[in-house]
């Protein structure tokens, strides 16, 4: 007589867990300020200085450029300017910052004390290094520049887009293809991040310092949080929009978890009662 004999066997039950992505995206707007609507970018000049603004960072720092309009030199103070976050004040001045610039325009002299002609040359310098306490004045020669990037607001993005209350949406990405988002816009007097970028500087002339300040204001107006794209195909980013400002979150990794044991209940083998002891 034979039995039929059912097998377990240990089978090992692999699943791939990928990482999940979420890309969270603010978009800014000012209140005193020019903005480009080509590029996104922000500027701001008055009769001394020239300000520029940009929040393309990959590194989530607000990019500042600084143009001297005078033929007078011009001091930047960093530890006396600040930006201010929904009310918080952050010193510009650094441990280290880095900086680099350029100098643009014209000498006029007398060719000889014997002649009346004026000489005219144009010339352009550049300059580049760093500053650190307590060095937390900057000079900005005359007709020149100075940029950098300050700030990383990347925590910022996150946290107020994960906390403010969105909608579902449809975009478009680089290749027009549609991807949903959890979008929320906003008025200026009801956004939930608020920026005032307050500098403090002071013209020299005659051996005097003549000080001024002046402050740009911006507001978060959208804010939109995906996972359904990649970053880089997401048309502001890849255009690199000085309006908009984006973090990356990564969830997990690639795991293979292993496990379970399954019974083979298909499989038997037929075993002869004389065999078995």
């Amino acid at each position: 007589m034979k039995k039929i004999i059912k097998i377990l066997a240990p089978i090992c039950c692999v699943f791939l867990l990928s990482a999940c992505t979420s890309n969270y995206l603010m978009t800014f707007s000012g209140e005193n300020l020019k903005k480009d609507e080509e590029n996104g970018h922000f500027s701001f000049d008055n009769d001394t200085v020239k300000v520029d603004y940009s929040f393309a960072s990959r590194e989530g720092k607000l990019y500042l450029k600084i143009a001297n309009k005078l033929d007078k030199p011009v001091l930047w103070d960093l530890k006396s300017s600040a930006l201010v976050i929904n009310g918080k004040a952050l010193s510009y001045a650094a441990e280290s910052t880095a900086i680099k610039g350029q100098i643009d325009g014209t000498v006029s002299s007398f060719g000889n004390r014997n002649t009346s002609l004026l000489n005219e040359d144009w010339v352009r310098g550049y300059f580049s290094g760093t500053i650190g306490l307590p060095k937390d004045v900057v000079l900005i020669p005359p007709h020149a520049y100075i940029d950098g990037s300050y700030f990383d607001l990347r925590n910022d993005v996150k946290e107020i887009t994960k906390s403010s209350k969105k909608k579902k949406v449809n975009m478009y990405d680089m290749n027009g293809e549609s991807y949903a988002v959890q979008l929320a816009k906003f008025e200026p007097a009801e956004s939930p991040y608020n920026l005032r970028s307050f500098l403090s500087y002071s013209v020299l002339s005659d051996g005097k310092a003549l000080s001024k300040t002046t402050e740009q204001q911006f507001y978060v107006e959208q804010l939109w949080q995906t996972g359904a794209v990649s970053l880089n195909n997401i048309i502001e980013i890849y255009t690199k929009r000085g309006d908009v400002m984006a973090y990356k979150e990564k969830k997990g990794q690639n795991v293979l978890l292993v496990g379970g044991i399954v019974a083979l209940t298909a499989a038997a083998v037929a075993i002869d009662d004389k065999k078995v002891e």
